[in-house]
């Protein structure tokens, strides 16, 4: 409220307060001395009371006012502005913050959902993959024609490496171990020593192509009273760690078996036992060929008259040459080819040369001194750079012959001492003479050609009139 007003004096701009003025009926300019009539007070006039309510306790925004009149509150109040909208939010959150916010939490909510239907169930598929394919293998029983098998538990089948080792039946364990199983039905005959280990060796190079190094043991894995022979084998990976196992092989009615057992070299101790709980849930069934008997393999007669002895060699295998290609005056010649095996012509074949000396004649002599006889049979020329060498540590049962006396002596061929080729070297001494057999071996499969020969020497025989 105004509490003094300008003298009407034009020229005198002296304020004069209102309280200076009391009942008197005029007032005198304290400047110019003009005195100034006033209008008398009508006789109900009150002078307007005090307000109770001291200054210092009413709110800020009034503390400056002093309402007499509504019309003074219209004339000199001015009402705040309420604040817009866009002020409130201000005060607040902005757009862009609301918009962040929103996408975050969008965000939070699709990644919760992915995970709950995606990435949650991908997580227990990963923890439960072994139990889940445990339980598979648990109710897995194969019930073959040969054999019947139930795996173990806490083994899972690995079609993978199955499909590797050329076999259906390949079992992983918890320490990275490998139980493999695999059969081969040779129809009307039983496998050789050398096609059973053949076959164990070309799965084990297949997993271990590098050092690989087997030996038989001499005990034996007995399985439902079928008896398998124990080999021990160690082989190095393509990533050079050391693998270490067992190999177990037999054959019934015609039918090879192979259990090959694999572990890293550090873990075999921990999983012998179970090993010998996979091997006992297999079961061979003896009696699934009840009628089969081996058939002969189909063989060509070779009769030497001038000492009445004769032999004969598989058809599948040998094939005749003509002598008069050769000057060494053989008997016979054969060339040999091994199915089972791969490589170069040197390494498939084997060429066998057969002569014959009667016991009166001075060339028995010669035929009994082999490292001097070999190179004139053979037409290698020796030198210093070319030698034969005498191979001591072959074990191999012996052939034994009713009314025949059987030698048999192993060589190889050396030149710059890089082995060339081995040599085979038997004779057959009979009354009336003997048979020389010298065959020609690649090294790489001399396995397979010493069975091989060892068969042909077991049909050997003495021939009448």
């Amino acid at each position: 409220m105004a509490t003094d007003f300008s003298c009407p004096n034009p020229s005198c701009k002296q304020l004069i307060r209102l309280e200076s003025i009391n009942d008197s009926p005029s007032i005198t300019c304290p400047k110019c001395k003009k005195t100034i009539t006033l209008r008398k007070s009508p006789k109900n006039f009150a002078p307007p009371q005090k307000n109770s309510t001291p200054l210092s306790a009413m709110p800020k925004e009034t503390q400056d006012f002093t309402f007499e009149s509504k019309s003074e509150i219209k004339s000199n109040f001015r009402a705040e502005k309420k604040p817009t909208s866009k002020q409130k939010k201000s005060n607040g959150l902005t757009l862009t913050q609301v918009f962040v916010l929103g996408f975050g939490m969008f965000f939070i909510s699709v990644s919760g959902s992915a995970f709950y239907f995606i990435g949650l169930p991908l997580l227990k598929k990963e923890i439960n993959i072994h139990e889940k394919t445990i339980n598979e293998a648990n109710k897995e029983l194969i019930d073959a024609d040969f054999f019947i098998l139930k795996p173990l538990d806490n083994y899972s089948k690995d079609q993978k490496l199955a499909q590797s080792l050329q076999t259906k039946f390949a079992y992983s364990g918890r320490e990275k171990d490998i139980w493999l199983f695999y059969y081969k039905d040779f129809k009307t005959r039983n496998p050789s020593d050398s096609e059973i280990h053949q076959e164990m060796i070309s799965r084990l190079k297949t997993y271990m192509p590098k050092n690989l190094e087997w030996e038989e043991k001499a005990e034996n894995l007995v399985i439902e009273k079928i008896s398998f022979k124990k080999f021990s084998f160690e082989g190095t990976r393509e990533d050079s760690t050391v693998w270490v196992g067992d190999c177990h092989t037999s054959q019934v009615n015609g039918v090879l078996f192979l259990i090959i057992c694999i572990a890293p070299i550090d873990k075999k101790e921990l999983v012998l036992e179970n090993w010998d709980k996979f091997n006992q849930g297999l079961t061979i069934k003896p009696n699934a060929k009840p009628d089969w008997k081996p058939t002969p393999r189909k063989a060509k007669l070779v009769a030497v008259d001038k000492v009445k002895l004769s032999f004969a060699a598989p058809e599948a295998i040998w094939g005749s040459q003509d002598t008069k290609d050769y000057d060494t005056n053989p008997d016979a010649v054969m060339i040999g080819k091994n199915p089972n095996d791969t490589g170069n012509f040197l390494n498939q074949k084997a060429k066998l040369q057969v002569f014959s000396s009667a016991n009166s004649t001075k060339d028995d002599k010669a035929f009994d001194m082999p490292e001097e006889k070999i190179f004139e049979l053979l037409k290698e020329e020796k030198s210093a750079e070319t030698k034969i060498e005498k191979l001591t540590d072959i074990k191999r049962t012996s052939v034994d012959l009713k009314n025949l006396t059987i030698k048999t002596e192993y060589f190889v061929i050396k030149t710059d001492d890089q082995i060339q080729k081995m040599i085979f070297w038997s004779k057959c001494s009979s009354e009336s003479g003997a048979l020389i057999f010298l065959c020609e071996i690649p090294v790489k499969s001399k396995d397979f050609w010493l069975d091989e020969l060892d068969e042909i020497l077991k049909s050997v025989s003495i021939t009448t009139e």
